[in-house]
């Protein structure tokens, strides 16, 4: 339980740098030190550093050229990945190395007690080479996985000192639709709003935005559906859901012309849909609530919403 406090603790301060926003780039450029100056040569590159909805936090762990880096990527307002390593830091080609990295996917509860934790993998090896500049910028290789490839982080800020931050919500709620997808870069994104379906009349309950994606909220008495819009660059495998957990049953459903993946644990009925159209993904998840952890939706619930979302 401890290393799980300390290590949400970490999390909750790296994540700050979403309320800090790239505003801050800029406001450091690098005075080079060496190790002649009996100081640490990554004191110059301390600090954290953003790309989309992935943030890298470095720090020295020595007053030699030890560093150590945890990154922290957030699939949904509940949900993140953190790698942590440590390693050796060379002033003349500006590159941290490591060969102990762990990466462990969090899921967080409402209020915000980690619900569960998985070690995906140990030992992992890359670089992180810096750029100086204004703002200074690195680029991190990661050869496990290579989720970081073609990225480029840029300078954005410290953690205070005195760690007064919480866990900042990538979220922003919004008043509307309109404003969710102008707050997510998209043209438009509208749902079904006064339909009929099977649970009753669909009636937004709340909207929602981050960076490339747009989030409706409907609730019914005894489900909660959550509809979403985004670029497909923010997609893993074309899945915006921010749902990764395994169903019993997979299947296609052709609806408007378009091919529609449908899961769910009972057969016919649609836990988890998701669809894609050019550059944009959508999805539609729908949860049981007291307890019908198997709900899903039917095949005309799902004609009946795909129709009306834009």
């Amino acid at each position: 339980m401890k290393k799980i406090t300390k290590i949400l603790a970490l999390l909750m301060a790296m994540m700050m740098v979403f309320a800090l926003g790239l505003s801050a780039c800029g406001n450091k450029t690098a005075e080079p030190v060496t190790d002649d100056d009996g100081q640490n040569p990554i004191m110059n590159y301390v600090g954290n550093y953003v790309c989309g909805r992935a943030c890298i936090n470095i720090e020295a762990t020595d007053g030699a050229n030890g560093a150590s880096a945890v990154v922290t990527w957030s699939s949904s307002a509940a949900e993140n990945s953190a790698w942590t390593m440590t390693g050796t830091f060379d002033a003349e080609s500006l590159k941290f190395e490591y060969h102990d990295c762990v990466r462990t996917d969090y899921v967080y509860g409402e209020d915000g007690e980690v619900k569960s934790q998985e070690e995906v993998f140990t030992g992992g090896h890359g670089f992180m080479t810096f750029t100086d500049g204004d703002p200074i910028t690195l680029v991190w290789q990661e050869d496990q996985e290579h989720v970081a490839d073609d990225m480029v982080f840029e300078y954005a800020g410290m953690v205070p000192d005195d760690g007064s931050v919480g866990m900042a919500n990538p979220w922003s709620d919004v008043a509307s639709l309109d404003e969710a997808a102008k707050g997510a870069g998209l043209d438009m994104f509208s749902i079904p709003e006064g339909a009929e379906i099977s649970l009753g009349e669909v009636k937004l309950t709340q909207a929602r935005c981050m960076e490339g994606l747009a989030e409706a909220v409907v609730e019914f008495p005894a489900v909660e559906m959550t509809i979403r819009k985004g670029n497909a660059s923010v997609a893993e495998d074309g899945d915006i859901s921010g749902d990764y957990n395994e169903y019993a049953n997979t299947w296609t459903q052709n609806i408007k012309g378009l091919e529609v993946t449908c899961f769910g644990n009972r057969e016919g009925e649609s836990t988890k849909t998701i669809w894609q159209v050019d550059d944009t993904c959508y999805s539609i998840t729908a949860y049981g609530l007291g307890g019908d952890t198997d709900y899903g939706l039917s095949p005309d619930d799902i004609n009946s919403l795909i129709n009306g979302i834009q």
